[in-house]
């Protein structure tokens, strides 16, 4: 699995102080729905007001000159008069913010357009709509041969449909586009492959925080606990799944009703999360071969015996939707939940801190957080483009400018409104820089024999269902199947 990282140095600051932001509800748990991507939206918050930092920190600037001055030999130097770039988004204030934007996330991206207008000459412009509006537009587009926009950025879930619907272009018919550039997220490119289609790519630009998954946990009780602070864990590369069974297993000592975990929004694809975490994947996908399964049950059998110990622990917290509730009452030690949760969570009365989802073992090289399938966003484009060169140099432009600077912009953002401490600023770095993707995701809808031979595998086995091995020898030859059916090769 090769994430996107960098060198980092990180931000400090004195204290941040979070003004009044009202605790926002959450009634719903995340649940996870490939039959119907429209339905499975999780809800809004409902009470949200503007916060703004009350207190500095000295902040250190990140400095990837020397990568962009890499990046920028592969653009082809074409300038395009000021010609117009339309980028219809079902997210559109990931590429032009609007006022939802934290202020500090809005300044990258403005400074992130300006630059790119200016080595281009281009002028950027963005139109949202949701999904199924956007699979309209552009099937009439495509059917009347009209453009539409120079590209497109929709959910990973919507990749499989669209591409089914033939309204996106092969994006290796981009003239000089490099889908292994630093700047995609390796991972992400995988995911988006099919035999020799690349329908969509992901990398710094379309990164969404939102999508990406921590575990939140209650600094008082593990003080209480008398142990070792898990970001010094963290910070030496044994924040591991070991090591955090021996903190939900330290709750017996002491007195009243404490619980080990609570997930809301990932409770049903928890055992997912903990498999990438544990330096697995599911599929690889590389353009001009079909796609294979990456696991096996040898290699992964202690895995799957750490990772129902934590799931299926008996101290956990068994009701999915009261999980955020629980552990802003304080009796939780660890939420494994959403980035997303912190804006819920910014005014808790626990004091929280953030941690990146343990590795297998100390040995493993990277903290891997897997992006949620529905709120991944990814590139494509639709055939009816009307210049192919100016979308290539566009698409690699942004996430070339983007590298490194787009999450940087989302830490120090959440440094301001969110988080309490140094600690979880590094923490959160590490996160959103490991951002893990996979194939299987993208095509769940297209055949039974992929989630079957691959997610829910993993669920099942994890739950004590079925053995990982069963599940391969029932389903692998359907997989095989399926991918010479779904993608051609040669």
């Amino acid at each position: 699995m090769i994430p996107m990282k960098n060198p980092k140095k990180f931000f400090t600051f004195a204290a941040v102080v979070l003004l009044c932001c009202a605790m926002a509800s959450l009634s719903g748990c995340g649940v996870f729905l490939l039959g119907d991507p429209s339905g499975n939206k999780e809800p809004e918050d409902t009470d949200t007001q503007t916060m703004e930092p009350v207190s500095d920190f000295e902040k250190v600037e990140n400095n990837y000159s020397r990568e962009l001055t890499r990046f920028k030999t592969e653009l082809s130097n074409e300038k395009y008069g000021g010609a117009s770039v339309k980028i219809a988004s079902t997210k559109s204030n990931t590429i032009v913010p609007d006022d939802t934007v934290g202020a500090t996330l809005s300044k990258e991206l403005v400074r992130r357009n300006t630059y790119v207008e200016e080595l281009l000459d281009v002028s950027i412009s963005a139109v949202q709509a949701d999904p199924e509006t956007m699979l309209e537009e552009m099937k009439a587009a495509v059917r009347s041969g009209a453009y539409y926009a120079d590209l497109v950025e929709f959910p990973q879930s919507y990749i499989s449909v669209y591409g089914a619907s033939g309204v996106l272009m092969n994006l290796m018919s981009l003239p000089g586009l490099n889908p292994d550039g630093e700047y995609f997220n390796a991972t992400g490119t995988s995911a988006g492959t099919g035999g020799d289609m690349v329908y969509a790519l992901t990398g710094y630009a379309s990164l969404n925080s939102d999508a990406l998954s921590a575990v939140f946990f209650n600094k008082a009780l593990v003080e209480s606990l008398g142990m070792e602070s898990p970001y010094a864990l963290v910070d030496r590369g044994e924040w591991t799944m070991d090591a955090y069974l021996q903190y939900a297993a330290a709750l017996s000592s002491l007195d009243g009703e404490y619980y080990s975990y609570a997930a809301q929004n990932t409770a049903t694809y928890l055992p997912d999360l903990l498999f990438f975490s544990g330096g697995q994947r599911l599929t690889n996908s590389v353009r001009g071969s079909y796609p294979y399964i990456s696991f096996n049950s040898t290699d992964t059998a202690d895995l799957f015996t750490k990772m129902s110990a934590i799931v299926y622990d008996e101290k956990a917290l068994g009701n999915a939707v009261a999980g955020i509730s629980a552990f802003d009452g304080g009796n939780v030690l660890f939420l494994i939940d959403r980035l997303s949760t912190m804006p819920t969570i910014a005014n808790s009365s626990v004091e929280w801190g953030v941690l990146p989802l343990p590795k297998y073992s100390a040995e493993q090289e990277n903290y891997v957080s897997l992006a949620y399938y529905e709120d991944a966003m990814f590139f494509g484009a639709v055939p009816t483009i009307s210049d192919v060169q100016k979308a290539s140099d566009v698409l690699m432009a942004l996430n070339m400018i983007s590298y490194g600077m787009n999450a940087d912009a989302m830490v120090e953002n959440a440094s301001y409104l969110y988080l309490r401490d140094n600690d979880s600023i590094r923490m959160l770095d590490i996160i959103l820089k490991n951002a893990a993707y996979d194939f299987a995701y993208t095509f769940a809808n297209s055949n039974n024999a992929i989630p079957s031979a691959t997610f829910s595998a993993v669920r099942n086995t994890t739950g004590g269902i079925s053995s990982l091995q069963r599940y391969l020898d029932m389903w692998g030859g359907y997989f095989e199947n399926a991918m010479y059916q779904l993608f051609s090769v040669g």
